[in-house]
């Protein structure tokens, strides 16, 4: 990590875990690069304490490994962790999903629909800008039916998820093969129709997983 320091208060650690996790998310700090918290703190202006307290917080996020004596580095990217993550998110969401559009509110239509129109704006622009748009335009989705826990489980998997799709849009164009995906699911959620609502949402994970699993095969 050779950027230019950046100030951060050392008493704002959820702004630190923010700063590192991009870090990470962005591959500046690449899959299994080792983390040296003194590194940490020359960058951000900060002491041990906050860097260590993020580090853990990162390490509960699935981003980072600590191991005794071996110190930290960032979390390797597998096959395994990809099919698990969305394994998991089949699970939870499609019923979530069939949840949200029968309890959605006209008002939330209209930000979904807005969200919707953002995202196809920042198809083909440069990732950062794309993935933003695509996380708010699901979770406008999906936020009529999840709250407390149930939002914190989705963002974990979210943000370890992010890492595998923010390489198959940078080298398969998965904003364009994602385009009909959002489309259906946005009528789902105009129309009230929690079954279109499911089953699209089953088919845009198991594209999504897909398309990361030729990314990370040609990439190796």
């Amino acid at each position: 990590m050779t950027a230019e320091p950046h100030a951060v208060s050392a008493g704002l650690g959820r702004d630190l875990v923010r700063l590192v996790r991009s870090l990470i998310l962005t591959g500046e700090i690449k899959p299994g690069e080792k983390i040296l918290p003194r590194d940490i703190q020359a960058r951000f202006g900060v002491s041990h304490i906050p860097v260590r307290e993020a580090l853990r917080a990162l390490e509960a996020e699935g981003l980072v490994v600590t191991v005794p004596r071996r110190g930290t580095t960032a979390a390797d990217v597998s096959l395994a962790e990809l099919r698990e993550v969305y394994a998991m998110r089949r699970l939870l969401e499609p019923p979530l999903m069939a949840r949200a559009v029968t309890i959605r509110t006209d008002e939330q239509v209209a930000a979904a629909q807005a969200a919707r129109r953002h995202l196809a704006a920042e198809s083909g622009s440069d990732v950062d800008a794309w993935l933003g748009s695509h996380q708010a335009f699901h979770r406008k989705l999906i936020e009529p039916a999840v709250h407390g826990i149930g939002r914190r489980v989705l963002d974990q998997l979210a943000t370890v998820a992010e890492r595998y799709v923010r390489l198959s849009v940078a080298s398969l164009n998965a904003d364009v093969l994602s385009a009909h995906d959002h489309d259906t699911l946005l009528e789902a959620f105009v129309a009230q129709d929690a079954s279109l609502a499911e089953r699209e949402t089953v088919h845009h994970l198991e594209l999504v997983e897909s398309t990361i699993v030729e990314a990370l095969t040609d990439l190796r």
